[in-house]
């Protein structure tokens, strides 16, 4: 007892003096009994100052090194200046309240790193004895001033056009989860770095309970290795809440496999975001990357600027459940009050007529997933460019998913695959449906005759006229020929350089809105060209059926590169109703001139090409030598007649 008592006097004497620790005290350290050193490594001990102004590195480093991957690491209520990473080795960092406010002391790391060249350089990186290992209350703090308004002062806008992670500027990490390590994070707050958690870990199973996560990103997972557990604080930051990449570990590509509960997310231009960090090259030659999976429970996507979620085109979201989303939209401009509550991209980023265009955007989402509205779903914002509530390039699965979360009558759906196309061979015999070589009679289309002129009609400025395969600036595709024939009529729209104009074409009925069957599919399908880009650096249209109680069927955005020909096809989608209006294609750029050919509506499935409301052959119909004729039906006794020619005469008989 009078030694443990002797080693106790000369613990505290240590605590204020020199910023290391004495030789000599070191080997009196070591005497210091279990007991004593369970209770926590504290960094005064080596010297550490806490008052802000001194450098406090070495102290911490002194202190990790003691705790031998055995002891737990004591930072007392001060504020610590660390201009080198910290390494962690020990079984976890413990203070005394992650903030300094309202008069109340806490501990609070300063993060002034001497390294400003190295990205994502951590504060603390926690890469050994990190199996379950505890770290709480206490707070690391950047230098940076990161806020959504400035952004563009950290954002390159034609990196981030591509989504490439590139489009950021070189910044610190609060904290580093590498290796095999498994922390569990408690109240712990970040501020003033680039990221706040850096998941960098191969083995997954970090967890965060009523932490607050913020920084340029909160949480980055750069390489995802799956079961992540968030609950309870929030996850926001300048930029975005949460970021997923698209790096390769273990045969995937991305993604974010994680459960929150009760967690607050947005406060943000965009509350989770996917980039591209493997590289374009690299990304562009995957044929996927992973998306979101997981279960959101109660977890608030509050104040959003531009989106909740923003997945790549390339993402394969599947085994999600989202039970409500508790949005709200945060306003889409900055005003001169600093004090509200603002989130949208600048407009150095985005221009005001683009923004918010959906308030989610998904690649390819494989049934079944959930999104209810437990905790409210998703809306269409009010700004001006709002497009509607959730865009899904690809929906697909065996099964039914719960959308109504993401509010099915504002939802775009560019295209729906089911088990029907699932193969190669399936798709391909669907595909030849649409060729009249191998087709040659079509379908009825729906539509009023798109090569007429006059059943045409422009909005939002502009001018249409027809014109032939010889007036237009690219030739017209080999697939072209074989779906609509080698003399197309085309219809040419010219803006006014001003307005971006949008066309449409009604339904084949004498009083709109047309009859059909309510829940039968329907499939359209359309050629379009246009010779300058709307926004961006993308070709870009908009195909839709407007249907009765404001019911939109495929609104399919479509985005291409080149300056070609692009065929845009929709499947398998129906009208509640069955009552439809017209069929329109939007997003047409402003200036230059734009092509549009072989728009067709049809029942069921894609058929051979045809303008007219009735089954059409494009050439000759022969019947040999041997064939009985043609049957006809009476229209007013229903009786059936068969026409056929013996010896030059048409003969009429009753069949």
């Amino acid at each position: 007892m009078a030694k443990q008592q002797t080693n106790y006097m000369k613990m505290n004497a240590w605590s204020s003096t020199d910023p290391i620790l004495p030789e000599e005290l070191s080997s009196n350290f070591i005497m210091l009994d279990e007991e004593m050193k369970s209770h926590g490594i504290n960094v005064k001990w080596f010297g550490a100052v806490g008052d802000g102004e001194a450098d406090d590195t070495a102290a911490f480093q002194a202190a990790m090194s003691v705790c031998e991957k055995r002891y737990k690491m004591f930072v007392p209520a001060g504020t610590y200046r660390i201009r080198q990473t910290i390494e962690n080795n020990s079984r976890g960092i413990f203070g005394i309240a992650p903030y300094v406010d309202s008069g109340e002391m806490g501990t609070r790391i300063i993060w002034d790193p001497i390294d400003m060249s190295t990205d994502l350089l951590p504060c603390i990186r926690i890469r050994s004895s990190g199996d379950k290992a505890v770290f709480e209350d206490f707070a690391v703090t950047g230098t940076a001033d990161y806020n959504s308004r400035n952004l563009a002062a950290w954002v390159n806008k034609d990196r981030f056009d591509q989504s490439s992670y590139s489009m950021f500027a070189v910044g610190t990490a609060a904290i580093e989860v590498a290796g095999k390590a498994t922390p569990i994070f408690r109240n712990v707050r970040t501020s003033g770095v680039k990221v706040g958690q850096l998941l960098n870990s191969t083995n997954g199973h970090v967890y965060s309970y009523d932490c607050t996560w913020n920084g340029l990103i909160g949480v980055y997972c750069r390489i995802n290795s799956g079961d992540y557990f968030y609950q309870g604080g929030g996850v926001s930051g300048a930029f975005c809440g949460i970021m997923l990449g698209t790096l390769l570990n273990a045969g995937h590509r991305g993604g974010f496999d994680a459960h929150f509960h009760r967690t607050h997310l947005g406060f943000s231009p965009y509350a989770i975001y996917q980039c591209i960090d493997s590289g374009l090259d690299e990304y562009n030659q995957a044929s996927s990357v992973r998306g979101l999976s997981g279960i959101y429970t109660s977890a608030q996507f509050e104040q959003c600027g531009e989106a909740a979620i923003k997945l790549l085109t390339k993402s394969a979201t599947s085994n999600l459940r989202m039970f409500g989303f508790g949005f709200s939209w945060s306003v889409p401009t900055y005003s001169g009050n600093l004090g509200n509550w603002e989130f949208p991209l600048p407009d150095e980023l985005k221009v005001p007529g683009e923004k918010q265009q959906y308030a989610a955007w998904f690649g390819t989402i494989t049934a079944p997933v959930t999104f209810n509205d437990d905790l409210g779903a998703l809306r269409k914002s009010s700004a001006s460019g709002a497009i509607g509530s959730a865009y899904i390039d690809t929906l697909t699965g065996d099964k039914e998913s719960d959308l109504c979360g993401l509010v099915i009558t504002d939802m775009v759906i560019r295209r729906k695959v089911t088990p029907l196309y699932k193969t190669v061979d399936l798709r391909a015999r669907m595909e030849e449906r649409e060729h009249r070589a191998l087709m040659p009679v079509s379908a009825p289309n729906l539509l009023l005759n798109p090569e007429m002129l006059s059943n045409w009609t422009v909005s939002n400025g502009g001018s249409l006229s027809l014109v032939t395969a010889d007036q237009i600036p690219v030739p017209i595709s080999n697939e072209m020929k074989q779906v609509i024939g080698n003399q197309p009529v085309i219809l040419r729209v010219t803006p006014d350089g001003v307005h971006s104009p949008s066309v449409k074409i009604k339904f084949n009925a004498s009083a709109l809105p047309y009859q059909g069957d309510a829940n039968r599919n329907l499939a359209m399908q359309y050629f379009i060209m246009e010779t300058e880009y709307e926004s961006g650096s993308q070709y870009k249209s908009i195909g839709r059926i407007s249907a009765q109680n404001a019911e939109y069927i495929f609104n399919d955005a479509v985005t291409w590169r080149t300056k070609s020909w692009k065929h845009h096809r929709g499947r398998e989608m129906a009208s509640k109703t069955g009552l439809l209006h017209d069929f329109s294609i939007g997003f047409i750029p402003k200036s230059g001139e734009t092509y549009i050919a072989g728009v067709m509506v049809t029942w069921d499935h894609i058929g051979s090409y045809s303008p007219y409301p009735h089954s059409y052959i494009t050439d000759s119909l022969e019947i040999g030598g041997s064939g009985k004729g043609i049957i006809l039906t009476d229209s007013v006794t229903n009786a059936r007649y068969r026409l056929s020619i013996a010896n030059g005469s048409l003969q009429i008989t009753q069949a």
